[in-house]
């Protein structure tokens, strides 16, 4: 007999990148499927608090389609909207042809979305449209309905932005329908979360406010809803890839030089090329190709298909940038450079980076939208090459199921500084398994019915984590994190008519069942065939004070990313009703999520036979090569763990340190008479790691 409770087993998880959204008017189509944002007129604009921005146009496989907005409904809900280029020479709050007082660059204007619906006749896509109620409402007045092409005259880019926090990626390939059950919503929380036994969700608390009253008695008098919180997520993550390090420390570059990009995505001649300059943070760019004479579309090299949405870009960019701005050595090692790898002291890298396409649109000048913002800033007429997940070792990573050989390996160099990039999380629970959104109609109680909910919890950054490995176990990390926002799926509880009918509207990743199902499938959510296993003790190498440790019975290393969450006055009286997807439009939760100071904090329990560690503590010597010249350094401590197999070339992990102190190495005499055992205490500044693996984004 089926379950008639929600069961462990029947739960689902997945993760994915958040990037927002930049769109410029006229983007896509023409005439008729012309893309526009424009606002609403309003009468009562004076008494206003919201203003309506409205979306039309577009075409298929582009964030917009024939006026939808490819996010489920409610999920904009809280997220931070600007508008881009809306300048004029002169400006009339009464007149309806400028938007000067709302622009970004002009003025710093910043909305909060408090409301995403879908409005209009699904029969009809030229009034079925998107709409986003903003807070607080514009400050130019709007008597019609404006269309952005109107704004700002030709010689800039009228734009749209949804800005990257709390906004997962988008998913271009879901289906919008006003029924519930007909649609199948979501968005790129596609990725495997890696091995992890034990998860704890950032569950939904309300901070209840209580005031007793003098007069009123002993009880409660008056109890007040405070903050929405969504604190107090974690887990135990057993290591198989470097990919929580990466949103745990911030920053990635990538070495991929070893595979071949033949014919710049499979022409015959020419390169495509970033047509502007690129900002650090960036999840959009536009791009030209140089081939004489023509405008093909880009080609994924040795597959003769056009490149689409989920295949990948790669930015080629030799110029560097320092890792760490406060060190007084100039240059030593350059990562990207040949021969570079985690013995050499880094000090700088190669701005080479992987992003994965969310949507793209061709033409004489390409746009394409990617799954996460850029980790570097990169000046105009950069080199372009795509690369997508092929079952193949043909100019493709690929990992040989039986030696673990790794043909075409992505190094990649991960490392903090500025940035923390935040994440969404992707959870479901069902009573049945079975996919409630595959069926006609989920009846309450039917054998189709799984009762499905699905969450998913946007906005996330990690607080703290501690990577640890001892002689009997994997290398493991566990982190810390918050989220800001949790989106629910609310189809359910929706009205039902004759022709609306209430069901799942968003369609959940059921990883193995479906979206990694397949050697292709599973390299793109990053658990290609054999990369589930984790790093383990016996194939790991600890390096210190110019010596391999052959005694280390453990490490721990403690960090903490100085994340704080920010909530604001919001001064908005935002309605509720039981279908919101975020409720009370997120005025109640956090607005920001602020990284702070780093610090890291590394133990190592030893079997003492050499006192050079006692020598460097009583001493208090720093740690670090501060020529200019070497490339190495004997002092640093590198932590290195390599897949098991018989390949010359595995995946692998180093974590590095080479600037720090040891300020504690106690040497207790033991009661039972044997073994001297010191825990090291050491300070470092800062890590890195360099990983390789067959994935080309963290």
């Amino acid at each position: 007999m089926p379950s008639t409770v929600y069961k462990g087993d029947l739960s689902e998880i997945s993760f994915g990148h958040e990037s927002g959204m930049r769109l410029a008017h006229g983007y896509s189509g023409s005439n008729a499927t012309l893309f526009k944002f424009t606002a609403l007129a309003s009468s009562t604009w004076a008494s206003d608090e919201t203003s309506i921005i409205e979306f039309v146009g577009g075409t298929a496989n582009t964030p917009c389609n024939a006026g939808i907005l490819e996010y489920p409904v409610g999920m904009l809900v809280g997220a931070k909207l600007c508008f881009h280029g809306l300048t004029a020479t002169t400006n009339n709050e009464n007149t309806n042809t400028h938007w000067f007082s709302d622009d970004n660059a002009s003025n710093g204007s910043i909305f909060t979305i408090v409301k995403h619906a879908v409005v209009g006749n699904s029969a009809n896509p030229i009034v079925y449209k998107t709409q986003l109620t903003i807070h607080p409402r514009l400050k130019t007045r709007h008597v019609v309905l404006v269309s952005s092409a109107t704004v700002g005259g030709t010689s800039s880019p009228q734009e749209i932005e949804i800005l990257p926090y709390t906004v997962p990626s988008m998913d271009v390939a879901m289906t919008h329908a006003a029924s519930a059950i007909d649609s199948a919503e979501r968005v790129l929380t596609d990725q495997f979360v890696g091995i992890m036994n034990v998860i704890a969700l950032p569950e939904t608390k309300v901070d209840l406010k209580r005031f007793h009253v003098v007069g009123l008695g002993r009880d409660v008098a008056i109890q007040v809803p405070g903050r929405f919180t969504n604190v107090g997520g974690s887990f135990e993550h057993n290591l198989h890839n470097s990919r929580w390090l990466y949103y745990a420390l911030g920053n990635e570059s990538v070495d991929i030089t070893n595979v071949t990009f033949t014919a710049y995505g499979g022409h015959a001649s020419g390169v495509y090329t970033t047509n502007t300059t690129l900002a650090s943070g960036s999840a959009f760019l536009t791009y030209v190709n140089n081939i004489s004479g023509s405008d093909p579309a880009p080609l994924i090299a040795n597959s003769g298909r056009a490149v689409a949405a989920g295949d990948y870009i790669l930015i080629t960019d030799t110029d560097t940038t320092q890792i760490n701005n406060y060190r007084d050595e100039v240059t030593n090692a350059t990562f990207g450079a040949n021969g570079v790898g985690a013995a050499n002291i880094i000090t700088q890298t190669q701005k080479n980076e992987i992003r994965r396409i969310v949507a793209i649109s061709g033409g004489a000048i390409g746009r394409i939208w990617l799954d996460d913002g850029l980790t570097f800033s990169h000046g105009n007429t950069k080199t372009i090459k795509f690369i997508a997940h092929l079952d193949s070792a043909v100019n493709n990573p690929q990992r040989d199921i039986t030696s673990g050989h790794l043909t075409n390996p992505v190094s990649k160099l991960i490392f903090s500084k500025s940035h923390l990039p935040s994440f969404s999380l992707e959870t479901s629970i069902r009573r049945r398994d079975v996919d409630s959104s595959a069926v006609t109609e989920a009846t309450d109680g039917g054998a189709t019915d799984s009762k499905q909910l699905t969450r998913v919890f946007r906005g996330c950054k990690v607080k703290d984590f501690v990577l640890t490995a001892d002689s009997d176990a994997a290398l493991r990390m566990t982190v810390n994190f918050d989220a800001a926002l949790c989106y629910t799926d609310t189809g359910r509880l929706e009205t039902t008519t004759s022709s609306l009918k209430k069901g799942d509207r968003y369609d959940i990743h059921r990883l193995f069942e479906e979206t990694a199902n397949t050697p292709v499938t599973r390299k793109a959510s990053g658990i290609e065939r054999g990369t589930q296993k984790p790093f383990m003790f016996y194939n790991g190498t600890i390096k210190a004070a110019g010596q391999t440790l052959g005694q280390v019975i453990s490490f721990t290393l403690n960090a903490k990313t100085g994340v704080e969450q920010h909530y604001v006055i919001n001064g908005s009286n935002i309605a509720d009703s039981v279908t919101d997807q975020v409720p009370f439009a997120g005025s109640r939760n956090p607005s920001l999520s602020i990284e702070g100071k780093t610090e890291y904090e590394l133990e190592m329990e030893i079997i003492v036979d050499d006192p050079i560690f006692y020598h460097n503590m009583r001493r208090a010597v720093h740690n670090l090569d501060e020529t200019t010249t070497d490339t190495t350094d004997a002092d640093m401590i590198q932590l290195s763990f390599i897949k098991q197999g018989s390949g010359t070339v595995r995946e692998s992990i180093d974590i590095v340190t080479d600037d720090y102190y040891i300020v504690e190495a106690p040497l207790p005499i033991p009661e039972d008479k044997g073994v001297i055992k010191a825990t090291l205490k050491i300070m470092p500044k800062n890590i890195r790691v360099l990983a390789k693996d067959t994935i080309l984004h963290s």
